[in-house]
């Protein structure tokens, strides 16, 4: 339903806190036809036979199932996904292998369906490198891989790197991006980045790549 989708949007501004830490044819009646011609003597000219139209390849349903990893080659990035969601406060939930997984958000898009799958993960926790610490040197053309459970990849190329401030962050149209188009699909990685704040505990801004699928 749109509504729960637009209390996600909001509960994930208050969430990304935590990142630091048929044919027609024409017909007329038997009147308006012609009088029929005498039949014609039967000639041998040779007719050619059709070629046949070949039968359209049904595209195939998309998997189901759970996403099983997150791969950005460029950085070395192969971590195992933890499906999130909002937790008893109304706050997004964030990895809780910190240093190690990344969160998808089931209450968004999924991936292979045609919309915008949202993930996010650590730049640093305990000040330990977690899987999104490069993400901010993500360039137009990097791959971002999806892997599901039963094995099929989607694969990305990434086209837009933007930093926002935490404050003024627009993430309505971050996860329901007016300028993507149908028949296009994304997927949104977030994280952390920039300075710190002055208690040293939050960063100031938001890294978001933004990756488009790619057919191979």
């Amino acid at each position: 339903m749109q509504s729960a989708r637009n209390l996600a949007v909001a509960v994930f501004v208050l969430g990304l806190a935590l990142l630091v830490v048929g044919v027609a044819c024409n017909s007329s009646s038997a009147s308006d036809q012609p009088a029929p011609s005498p039949t014609p003597e039967p000639t041998a000219t040779a007719t050619s036979t059709p070629t046949p139209r070949p039968s359209p390849t049904a595209t195939p349903t998309p998997f189901a199932g759970k996403v099983a990893r997150l791969k950005i080659p460029r950085f070395g990035v192969d971590a195992p996904i933890e499906e999130l969601g909002i937790d008893s406060t109304n706050a997004l939930e964030t990895p809780k292998a910190e240093n190690t997984a990344v969160g998808w958000y089931s209450i968004y898009d999924r991936p292979g369906w045609g919309g915008n799958a949202i993930f996010s993960a650590h730049v640093y926790y305990h000040s330990k490198p977690a899987p999104f610490v490069n993400l901010a040197k993500a360039q137009p053309g990097d791959l971002v891989i999806v892997v599901m459970e039963d094995g099929t990849e989607y694969r990305y190329e990434v086209f837009s790197n933007t930093r926002y401030h935490r404050d003024t962050i627009p993430m309505g149209e971050i996860i329901d991006a007016p300028q993507k188009a149908d028949y296009d699909e994304w997927v949104t990685l977030i994280t952390c980045g920039g300075e710190l704040d002055d208690t040293g505990l939050e960063y100031l801004h938001r890294d978001v790549v933004v990756a488009k699928r790619i057919w191979q």
